[in-house]
């Protein structure tokens, strides 16, 4: 490689989820709306928008979704509101069950905070608002790095200064991060 290439670097994490805003289909034949326990809200305006008799609202979890859609056609439009983790829980159960992910259509998610998966222990964490943050698997402090896993629908944390652990950096809010993610939408 030549040493007088300039190489650019895009400082955008690619694995972090991008949140577009969120419009009807107006193709599908069905409107779902699943919301997170108190999340209704955010999609009280799209539902406002649906035709009657075409809409079903839902507040549910992964688990009882095959339960509540088992006989609507896989071109149902679902939007899907909450918390970052209870979205790609929702999306990853919706497309087990062979909905397409045009299909599905993912709000932003309701608060900054976020699912947490410790790489050291593998413990999942909920409701994680700043960096560093201690593992309550294994007590580690742990960076909370942008690098989400859509799979977990969480955020990756790696041990802060492994070499001396009593050295962390300050406490840092991950609201600012989240905004910058919103103002996007």
């Amino acid at each position: 490689m030549n040493a007088s290439t300039d190489i650019e670097l895009d400082p955008a994490v690619k694995s972090r989820p991008d949140y577009p805003p969120v419009a009807i289909d107006a193709r599908a034949s069905h409107q779902v709306f699943i919301a997170e326990d108190n999340e209704q809200t955010s999609l009280t305006a799209l539902s406002e928008q649906c035709q009657t008799g075409e809409k079903l609202s839902i507040v549910a979890d992964a688990e009882s979704l095959p339960v509540s859609l088992a006989e609507l056609p896989l071109s149902t439009a679902l939007y899907v509101s909450g918390s970052e983790g209870y979205l790609w829980d929702i999306h990853n159960r919706l497309t087990e069950m062979g909905f397409g992910v045009d299909k599905i259509h993912l709000l932003a998610p309701a608060s900054a905070a976020r699912r947490l998966f410790c790489t050291h222990c593998y413990t999942t964490m909920e409701g994680v608002a700043h960096t560093p943050y201690t593992c309550t698997g294994c007590g580690r402090p742990l960076l909370v790095r942008d690098h989400f896993s859509r799979i977990l629908g969480a955020y990756v944390g790696v041990q802060i200064n492994a070499e001396d652990p009593a050295d962390l950096p300050a406490t840092e809010s991950l609201d600012e991060s989240a905004s910058d993610v919103k103002e996007a939408c």
